[in-house]
């Protein structure tokens, strides 16, 4: 049958049905069918259960296009296909007349005088046809109740209706088309979006009818790419998400904006993405143009700049009256272009999403200061009434940098604050596809540190961040930069600064710059002041009302208490913090997951090996986040308790150098360190594998005075047979700190007991281990416990001293017989020199790097040699692999050296 029986007598766009002629089906081999198409045939297929189907949108959306496309295909399958255009009002009787008609002429049978529903539905069944009614507008509500009335009678007849206006007892809403659903169907690779319903889900009445909108009309990317293909030229995918973009996706627009791309492209320009962009932009003012008056572009831009809208908002009308507005925005709401939302009583509407996108993008290229000035009236208005997501997404939409910059800094605590639980999320998803220029530094500053920073973090603190009076703002950006480049002490330092004088400051803003201060002295090694900032945090919190930062603040102090030992205290915070609101999502996001880290370490503190898997995951996902030090030392303790203290140092040395954290000759103020929690660790497990040369450069890395470089001290000296000075290092860790820690404490009285114990004094140290037990019974924890060799316990504590079943039993039945501490002083020079002969340098090839004589290099070899007890380069090798001394941690302090 020839398909241009399907013409109607007069099309409103002659472009489009060049579009549609030069476009042809495509087989489905060759090509996906596009997606208007496989609504319809699943909406009507054989045995199907929807009869009717009315495709609703404005005139000159695509919507003829698209379902000739369709019926085009029937045809060439055997499907008789009836098209009436009937441009306007006409009643129910003549609208069957004309039906039955045109079919007797399809079929060359006599046609049935009546027009009744009945005679109708009897014609299309019998033989399986599709009526396709084109251009019902406003005034064809009778027509489209008649229609309705022959879709209840028919069998395997079908309808189609292209209209203006709903279907009868429907009504568009938000539920039809989620505000969240993006520029339309598939563009997250599914049929219809995030939040697409099948036909089936989405039938009407009694299941017999289906409403298809601007949503089920819009072209896809990879049908743009295919319909370019088809026209002899090639587009890529990211120019076809832009050409959908910037168009709605509305075949009137997308088919004629390939075909002058085709046309360009022929002519011999290169197909560029500022082609594309400047094609769809000339196209959608084009149909903006001809299928509207000034005035209703001007009231739907107005309505466009906010995601929802009420028709009191619309200040800039032009020259619409009130009721003209009223009345235009009630045909925009019967095509669909706009939305209600049902179940709001204050009127709530909405532009639809790609409808809204293509507006912007229009009044961005033709009137930008407009724009602009609108979106300040919009975002002003939006802020005193107290919708501070409205203000800065209408801000961040106009492309006004100035505009943002100001609402951010009067409302970025409530960007944090967790009220709003998706206003980071969606601020982040606004500012990725903004204009660079349309937004400011310290909104883009902010969301960075918000969000995780995995691998090795770079310097994120410039020098402008340096020196003079900073604003909560910048302290609370400044200071987890500083942390993320390594640089914990500077961090802590500049939160500090300006707590100390942050009396009169708004409680949630204390709350934030505190939380900072929390983790940034967590991570220096400072738990009693992480402590205090965490406490200080949470009291500020609650008095501010911001309770999901109150629960932040507890999270942080339980962990604090955690990785101190005081597994009673975590207790306590935990729950507290289980009592109130969830934490911002930013703050699980960027800081991690607190409460899993502190029912890990409860666990380890009772000897517990076999973590959950879910524990275990928590650890290592913390990697990721601003708590990578407490994953790492989760994972080491776990791995010591399992007696793999290689694999523990494996673990930490390898992250350790993925965060440029590897100590180096050169470390010092303002240099990345080891955080004195993961230092502490590694003396432990070095002193546990014999490796004393290595514990000991550790130690050198923990920056005095503080508690954590006292325990090192001490464990080294004692680890060296130096009693008397391991007992005067941790005999100040109580004064050390303003609020001694419970585990610390602990820890320097196991040493205390040890060193006595080396001294002779047997009371003494009975007396250290009773004041460790105290400590450990008060707090819950024992895990220190575990450091302290099976044979000084027995001789400190004494059985009678030690009731059956305490964590002392666990402790002495797993402790494996201490490996013999080894400590070779090799000199700098020599060890340089050992390293180059690992890496397979001959003498000479040293010589030479190193800029001396091959005599000198000799003379430091032999030494070596002598150093090790060795004769010959090989067993070298062996014995300084054995004593750690080419473990890279080592390396890395001496790598660059030369030697001389």
């Amino acid at each position: 049958m020839d398909s241009r029986t399907l013409r109607p007598t007069e099309r409103p766009f002659p472009a489009l049905r060049r579009a549609a002629g030069r476009i042809p089906v495509p087989s489905r081999r060759a090509l996906r069918r596009p997606a208007i198409e496989r609504l319809l045939d699943d909406a009507l297929r054989p045995g199907g259960s929807v009869r009717l189907v009315a495709m609703r949108g404005p005139w000159g959306s695509g919507r003829g296009t698209a379902v000739a496309l369709w019926a085009r295909r029937r045809i060439q399958e055997g499907t008789p296909v009836v098209w009436l255009d009937v441009a306007g009002a006409v009643n129910g009787t003549a609208l069957g007349r004309r039906a039955v008609a045109g079919l007797a002429h399809l079929t060359g049978r006599a046609a049935l005088a009546s027009g009744s529903a009945e005679d109708v539905a009897s014609a299309l069944d019998g033989h399986e046809a599709v009526l396709v009614v084109d251009r019902l507008g406003r005034t064809s509500g009778p027509a489209l109740s008649y229609l309705d009335r022959v879709a209840r009678l028919l069998r395997t007849g079908r309808v189609v209706a292209l209209t203006a206006t709903p279907l009868p007892g429907t009504a568009p809403s938000f539920d039809g088309w989620p505000l969240d659903a993006g520029l339309g169907p598939g563009l997250d690779g599914g049929p219809g979006g995030g939040s697409w319903e099948g036909p089936a889900d989405r039938a009407t009445g009694d299941g017999h009818r289906l409403e298809l909108t601007l949503r089920d009309l819009a072209v896809r990317p990879d049908e743009a790419r295919a319909a370019a293909a088809q026209l002899g030229v090639t587009i890529t995918d990211p120019q076809a998400r832009t050409l959908v973009a910037a168009t709605a996706g509305w075949p009137a627009v997308v088919y004629p904006a390939l075909d002058d791309i085709a046309r360009a492209s022929a002519a011999g320009e290169q197909v560029t993405d500022a082609l594309v962009a400047a094609v769809a932009a000339a196209r959608r003012a084009a149909c903006l143009r001809s299928a509207l008056p000034e005035e209703a572009i001007k009231l739907l831009l107005e309505a466009s700049i906010a995601e929802r809208f009420r028709l009191g908002d619309l200040d800039d009308r032009g020259a619409l009256s009130p009721a003209d507005t009223r009345a235009l925005v009630d045909r925009l709401l019967d095509t669909g272009v706009v939305l209600r939302d049902p179940a709001s009583p204050d009127g709530i509407l909405a532009v639809a999403p790609s409808v809204r996108r293509a507006l912007l993008d229009y009044a961005h290229g033709r009137e930008p200061e407009d724009l602009r000035r609108r979106a300040g009236r919009v975002a002003r208005r939006r802020e005193a009434e107290g919708d501070v997501r409205g203000a800065l997404l209408v801000a961040l939409e106009a492309g006004d940098a100035d505009l943002v910059d100001g609402l951010q800094r009067r409302v970025w605590t409530n960007i944090l604050d967790g009220q709003d639980a998706t206003l980071h999320e969606s601020l982040w998803t606004a500012v990725s596809s903004a204009a660079a220029r349309g937004v400011p530094a310290d909104l883009r500053a902010l969301l960075s540190v918000t969000r995780r920073a995995p691998g090795r973090p770079g310097d994120g603190a410039t020098a402008a961040d340096a020196g003079g009076e900073q604003d909560g703002l910048a302290t609370f950006v400044r200071a987890a930069r500083l942390r993320r480049a390594g640089r914990a002490e500077e961090s802590l330092t500049a939160a500090r600064e300006w707590l100390r004088s942050a009396h009169g400051r708004p409680a949630v803003e204390q709350t934030l710059v505190g939380l900072q201060a929390a983790v940034s002295a967590a991570e220096a090694g400072q738990l009693h002041e992480a402590l205090r900032y965490a406490e200080n945090a949470y009291h500020a919190a609650l008095a501010g009302g911001a309770f999901a930062l109150a629960a932040a603040a507890a999270e942080t102090a339980a962990l604090v208490h955690a990785l101190d030992s005081d597994v009673r205290a975590a207790v306590d915070w935990s729950a507290e913090a289980g009592n109130l609101p969830e934490p911002p999502g930013w703050w699980r996001h960027a800081i991690g997951d607190p409460p899993a880290l502190v029912s890990a370490l409860v666990r380890l503190e009772r000897f517990e090996e076999d973590l959950p898997a879910p524990l275990h995951g928590a650890a290592r996902e913390a990697g990721t986040t601003d708590l990578w030090f407490c994953g790492l030392h989760v994972e080491a303790v776990l791995a010591a308790l399992r007696s793999q203290e290689d694999l523990a140092v494996g673990l930490l040395r390898d992250a350790l150098a993925q965060r440029g954290r590897a100590p180096s000759e050169g470390d010092g103020d303002g240099d990345p360190r080891i955080p004195p929690l993961i230092a502490l660790d590694l003396v432990r497990l070095y002193l546990s594998l014999g490796r004393g040369t290595n514990a000991a450069l550790i130690a050198d890395t923990v920056a005095p005075p503080s508690p954590v470089r006292a325990l090192v001290d001490g464990r080294v000296l004692l680890a060296r047979e130096r009693p008397r000075e391991a007992l005067q290092a941790v005999a100040g860790v109580g004064a050390l700190g303003e609020t001694p820690m419970v585990g610390l404490r602990l820890e320097s009285s196991l040493i205390a007991a040890e060193a006595r114990g080396a001294l002779d004094d047997a009371d003494g140290a009975r007396r250290e281990f009773a004041r460790a037990k105290a400590l450990a019974q008060r707090a819950g924890g024992a895990l220190p416990f575990w450091w302290v060799s099976a044979h000084a316990l027995l001789s400190g504590v004494g059985d009678e001293h030690r009731p059956a079943g305490e964590p002392l039993d666990e402790v002495v039945r797993r402790r494996r017989t201490p490996v013999p501490v080894e400590f070779v002083v090799v000199p700098d020079r020599q060890l340089v020199v050992l390293h180059r002969l690992a890496d397979g340098l001959t003498s000479t090839q040293v010589a030479r790097e190193s800029f001396v004589s091959h005599n000198t290099v000799k003379t430091q070899i032999r030494e070596v040699y002598r150093r090790l007890g060795v004769h010959d380069r090989a067993a070298a090798l062996q014995r300084a692999q054995e004593l750690g001394l080419l473990d890279p941690i080592v390396r890395a302090r001496f790598r660059g050296r030369a030697a001389r």
